[in-house]
Formats: C-alpha cells, structure tokens, sequence
C-alpha cells in the first residue's frame, strides 16, 4: 500500500494563458448584463405578494368560523316529525298537567287543536256507525 508522502506532487489542472488577466472584465460584463435587465417592481405588487395570503385566509375563516344565521323554533319543530314527537313525549316523563302549564296558547291555537279533535270525534262516530250497520 503507497503512503501519502510517496506519491508524487504535481498539479494535474492547467489553467488557459491569460485567463486571470481578462477575468475581472468578464465578471464585470456579466455583472452589467444582469443589472439592465432588472426591473424594480413597485410597492404595489410587494404589497399584494404579501396581504393577498392574509386576505384569503381572513375570508376562509369567516366563513368557516362565523356561526349561521339561529333557526326559528317553529322550523326547528317543523322539520321534526309528529311520530317522532310523540314518541320522545312518551318516552319522557312529562304529564299532560306540566305540558299545558308550560304551553302559551292563543285563541288560534286552541280553536285549531278544538277543530282538530272535533274532527278526530266526528270521523269515531263514523266509524262507529259504519261498523254498526255492518253488523
């Protein structure tokens, strides 16, 4: 195995005659070169590059992050089926008794519950004749 010390020291790498001498005139050219060809940009689009992220993020969040408009209580209940509130009335252990003392009823809706159930008991007696001539 050679050791460093015996190989032999020379400078495999020739450098071209004269290429110091004209490399600062070629620096300088390139250097020149790039300058004209550099424009500067105005402040304008400085100020775009760098508020348009934060402007588009401020409009995600809002959208994102501002609750919508609260729904009514009566398309709330509208959108609930009859089924299904019957069936969580009962489930629940609420009496008829605490159900009306926590109900605000108008004239109008006492007559359309009156007008309902006079209906529901006109279409039994029906019923009830029905199934009587029938017998």
């Amino acid at each position: 195995m050679k050791k460093l010390e015996d190989m032999p020291k020379n400078n495999p790498f020739k450098v071209p005659e004269g290429y110091f001498d004209r490399l600062p005139g070629i620096i300088q050219a390139r250097v020149a070169e790039k300058s004209d060809v550099m424009e500067a940009k105005p402040y304008f689009w400085y100020a775009l590059q760098y508020a348009l992220p934060v402007i588009v993020l401020a409009i995600v969040a809002v959208i994102y992050l501002v609750p919508s408009t609260p729904q009514s209580v009566d398309s709330m209940l509208a959108s609930v089926s009859t089924e299904e509130l019957v069936a969580y009335l009962e489930q629940s252990e609420i009496t008829t008794e605490e159900l009306l003392e926590n109900m605000d009823l108008n004239t109008e809706n006492v007559e359309a519950i009156e007008s309902e159930l006079y209906f529901s008991l006109d279409e039994l007696e029906n019923l009830n004749e029905i199934e009587l001539d029938n017998l």
